[in-house]
């Protein structure tokens, strides 16, 4: 089996994980998805040009999900959270890391603070370090694809936040890469787009009242500085940004229950 019970990848042979059994305290908090509330926001914020109908994407949306649950190895992947999208960015879109810096996270943090009482969103760089021309793709991940698509035409997908939990990072990108593919459809290792795009349409995706909450990894991308990696997370009612080390010594990197790591499906329109 591709996929466990938790709608989570079983990891290979050379995968590196938290526990060989897998664990569920961690929970993202539940949401009820309404795709065309997403559509108002992605629109307003510029994220999405208004060409397209909500039932044209709707409708290409419940085409992708049959897709996936006809597919024996990825049927699994509905019994977590999946998280609809349709993006589309201009052709002149910068480097990701601009776009994260000059875009999404300032959005992010307006619109997380103004549905949110009394919760801020937090950027933290370590080491004084940038995110603009600092990133680069991880290689086997597929997130060039992603966002070269989504450069020059509108794209339309799932994204599965827990695909990966309590995977370390190098393990999540060994994964991606050996997946069997998806008639008509795409795939690829999640990044901080799908990531920011989904904080800012569920705001509380990372504030659960009654248990933990995962750290979102966007791991699809790497730092000039190997060692550091790019991630969201809660802090009670706040939500931050964090670039920073995945080290545990200086020649460990960290595998954590609290980690996960995404995958992303998708098509043109």
């Amino acid at each position: 089996m591709l996929i466990n019970e938790l709608g989570r990848f079983n990891p290979s042979r050379e995968c590196r994980t938290f526990s060989s059994t897998p664990n569920s305290f961690y929970k993202l908090n539940d949401i009820e998805v309404d795709y065309p509330s997403q559509h108002k926001l992605a629109v307003s914020n510029n994220f999405l040009h208004g060409e397209h109908e909500v039932s044209q994407i709707e409708g290409a949306l419940r085409t992708i999900k049959d897709c996936i649950k006809d597919n024996k190895n990825y049927s699994n992947l509905y019994q977590a959270t999946a998280i609809p999208f349709c993006l589309s960015l201009p052709e002149t879109m910068p480097d990701v890391g601009t776009q994260l810096e000059e875009n999404w996270l300032p959005s992010l943090k307006l619109h997380y603070e103004k549905q949110v009482q009394g919760g801020y969103f937090k950027a933290t760089l370590q080491g004084h370090t940038k995110l603009s021309k600092h990133l680069t793709v991880a290689k086997g991940s597929g997130y060039e694809n992603f966002l070269g698509q989504l450069s020059n035409s509108t794209v339309v997908g799932y994204y599965f936040p827990t695909a990966f939990q309590e995977f370390d990072i190098n393990s999540q990108r060994k994964r991606i890469a050996s997946l069997p593919e998806i008639k008509s459809l795409a795939l690829c290792l999640s990044g901080p787009i799908e990531i920011a795009y989904s904080l800012l349409c569920y705001p509380k995706l990372l504030f659960n009242l009654k248990h933990y909450s995962p750290i979102l990894c966007a791991s699809s991308l790497e730092h000039q500085d190997p060692r550091m990696i790019i991630l969201f997370k809660s802090y009670g009612p706040h939500l931050e940004f964090w670039l920073m080390t995945q080290m545990l010594t200086p020649t460990k990197t960290q595998v954590s229950e609290q980690w996960s790591g995404g995958i992303t499906i998708y098509k043109t329109l």
